[in-house]
């Protein structure tokens, strides 16, 4: 019950305090400065003051770094209607609990033979799968307890780059400038991932607790209009909120709320020149198929996260 408290509790001071009078950094030890050593002067590509620190200490969420995983029929502590992020890559298929994922935001894993970091912003509502596969080097990520654009800011473990969780990008150390891979994955209910891949195994808690399921710490968070951090930009024709699923084409970028989706199963849409097909599947992934047959895959993630990445997008 004490990680479910403390993260209840760092949220509710960040939501409390949230806008743009709030301190990048609350805490006494400054995450940026003292344990990775950078500064106002270091080479970045975003603004310094816009890094703000989201807990007293780097891996103060911890990352999953050795997984357990049972077989979908000894799953019993999962509901129908549980939120997973589900991979299916070289013959096999994963299923993580987003309230497990709530509580460690990163699983560093080999899915199929690929070394892969399965990712998850709960203030954000991004979830997104990397290859940890960099210029040669299989990379272990951690939570570095900074956020920029209230979006999870992950650190590599061998150069201590930082990195963007939504765009991937490596934005302040060595690595910089380098983009993650992103790879094709699904978020969706556990009923619906189970009946189409039967052989999933799912991800289970180091240690089983009922805390995990029931505690729910971002549900309030996800209804509420208030952020946790400021953000550049926003847009308030919709809720902030909004389930949205965000698509890159070059230049161009598309945001089509779930709920349209659910409604018609699958729409048509267009972005400049590009006629796009968007359809969910059967095991609830959504695809977007152009004129060319080219499939382009999404982020699902809140509206405002998607906004202030991509000001420019268009939405349905």
């Amino acid at each position: 019950m004490r990680t479910v408290i403390f993260f209840w509790a760092v949220l509710v001071v960040a939501i409390a305090t949230a806008g743009d009078e709030r301190q990048r950094n609350a805490f006494d030890h400054d995450i940026l400065a003292e344990t990775f050593g950078y500064g106002p002067d270091t080479e970045s590509l975003v603004d310094y003051e816009a890094l703000y620190q989201g807990c007293p200490r780097r891996d103060c969420i911890p990352a999953i770094d050795d997984p357990v995983y049972v077989p979908a029929t000894e799953a019993d502590f999962m509901a129908p209607d549980t939120i997973i992020l589900g991979i299916d890559y070289g013959g096999e298929q994963r299923a993580y609990p987003l309230p497990i994922m709530d509580h460690h935001e990163i699983v560093n894993d080999e899915v199929g033979g690929q070394p892969v970091a399965v990712t998850w912003c709960p203030l954000c509502g991004s979830g997104i799968v990397f290859d940890r596969v960099v210029d040669g080097e299989t990379l272990s990520f951690g939570v570095s307890g900074l956020l920029h654009e209230s979006d999870l800011v992950m650190y590599d473990r061998k150069t201590k780059s930082l990195w963007q969780q939504i765009s991937g990008d490596a934005i302040m150390g060595p690595k910089m400038g380098t983009e993650l891979k992103a790879l094709p994955s699904t978020m969706t209910e556990w009923s619906t991932w189970r009946e189409a891949h039967a052989d999933t195994l799912v991800l289970t808690p180091a240690v089983m607790s009922v805390d995990y399921f029931e505690a729910q710490a971002y549900a309030s968070y996800a209804e509420s209009e208030r952020l946790a951090f400021p953000v550049s930009r926003r847009d308030l024709t919709i809720h902030p909120k909004t389930v949205v699923y965000g698509f890159e084409f070059d230049e161009q970028s598309l945001a089509v709320m779930e709920s349209s989706l659910d409604e018609s199963g699958a729409l048509e849409a267009s972005v400049g020149d590009i006629q796009l097909r968007v359809e969910r599947l059967e095991d609830g992934s959504v695809i977007a198929t152009d004129q060319a047959g080219q499939r382009h895959e999404p982020i699902r993630l809140f509206w405002f996260a998607w906004y202030s990445f991509h000001p420019d997008t268009e939405k349905i």
